[in-house]
């Protein structure tokens, strides 16, 4: 049986993306992981395309926003961050040393969001959603099932976070390899992480994972379908199995095997 949690405040709960074309997002993502999609027309006059696997929603795309594409920017897997309170929580924020992007908007009657940057530069969103969070699929293959941090000033990051969430670090070492897990509250139980060195020649930013069976053939079945590797694929002893790929219009994204005894 799949994982499920229902995301409560400091948990990632949501990811999504703007495409310039989102129908052949559509196309690469569900030829890749499966995804089936549920349209949903929104305000503004856009339709939002409601993303998951096993019954379960996890994300979803849409046609990017005019600001988006005059700044010719490529589509991005923005990782959703659970609060109670999203005026408290932006106060903190911008105290702590974050700087608001966009909003706070309401999105329906689903909740309310806003786009932020941590000191370091990237960016992520928060929510306050209206009514039951829901259930999120945590390792059933083509879902959302981990976030990784890669920033140039560690320190000041995890320093952040702490202040906003309270996420605790566990620094990690796997045969060598160091790792910063994210954990939050008492919990053993990791929910995201951070590289020790930023990515090379790629801004700061967040990554989101797609679970997969199979790290080796995702990569193939990606590359197949117009994607390109940018890392890996690479092996963490009893862990996992990873890549961080780019889809056709240049969105990048990672692809995760899990393995026995993972800390996701």
């Amino acid at each position: 049986m799949a994982k499920t949690y229902r995301p409560k405040f400091g948990e990632f709960c949501w990811t999504d993306a703007g495409f310039k074309d989102p129908a052949a997002a559509k196309k690469f993502y569900r030829a890749l992981l499966g995804w089936k999609f549920e349209d949903m027309p929104m305000d503004g006059g856009f339709t939002y395309a409601l993303a998951g696997v096993a019954g379960k929603n996890f994300g979803g795309l849409y046609p990017q926003m005019p600001e988006q594409r005059k700044a010719k920017q490529p589509p991005y897997w923005l990782p959703f961050i659970a609060v109670a309170n999203l005026g408290r929580t932006l106060q903190k924020a911008k105290a702590a040393g974050g700087k608001l992007c966009h909003g706070p908007v309401d999105v329906s009657d689903f909740g309310r969001m806003a786009v932020m940057t941590d000191p370091t530069g990237p960016v992520f969103a928060l929510w306050q959603a209206r009514g039951p969070a829901g259930a999120l699929p945590r390792e059933t293959p083509g879902s959302a099932c981990w976030h990784d941090l890669s920033t140039p000033d560690t320190a000041k990051a995890a320093k952040f976070y702490a202040q906003v969430f309270g996420w605790k670090i566990r620094k990690m070492d796997f045969s060598g390899n160091a790792y910063n897990l994210f954990q939050l509250g008492k919990s053993q139980e990791g929910l995201g992480g951070m590289w020790p060195h930023p990515l090379p020649k790629h801004p700061p930013a967040w990554f989101t994972y797609f679970a997969v069976k199979s790290c080796a053939r995702a990569v193939a079945k990606a590359k197949a379908l117009g994607g390109r590797v940018i890392l890996g694929p690479i092996t963490v002893p009893q862990t996992c199995t990873f890549a961080i790929l780019r889809d056709p219009q240049r969105g990048s994204f990672g692809v995760l095997q899990p393995l026995p005894g993972s800390i996701a």
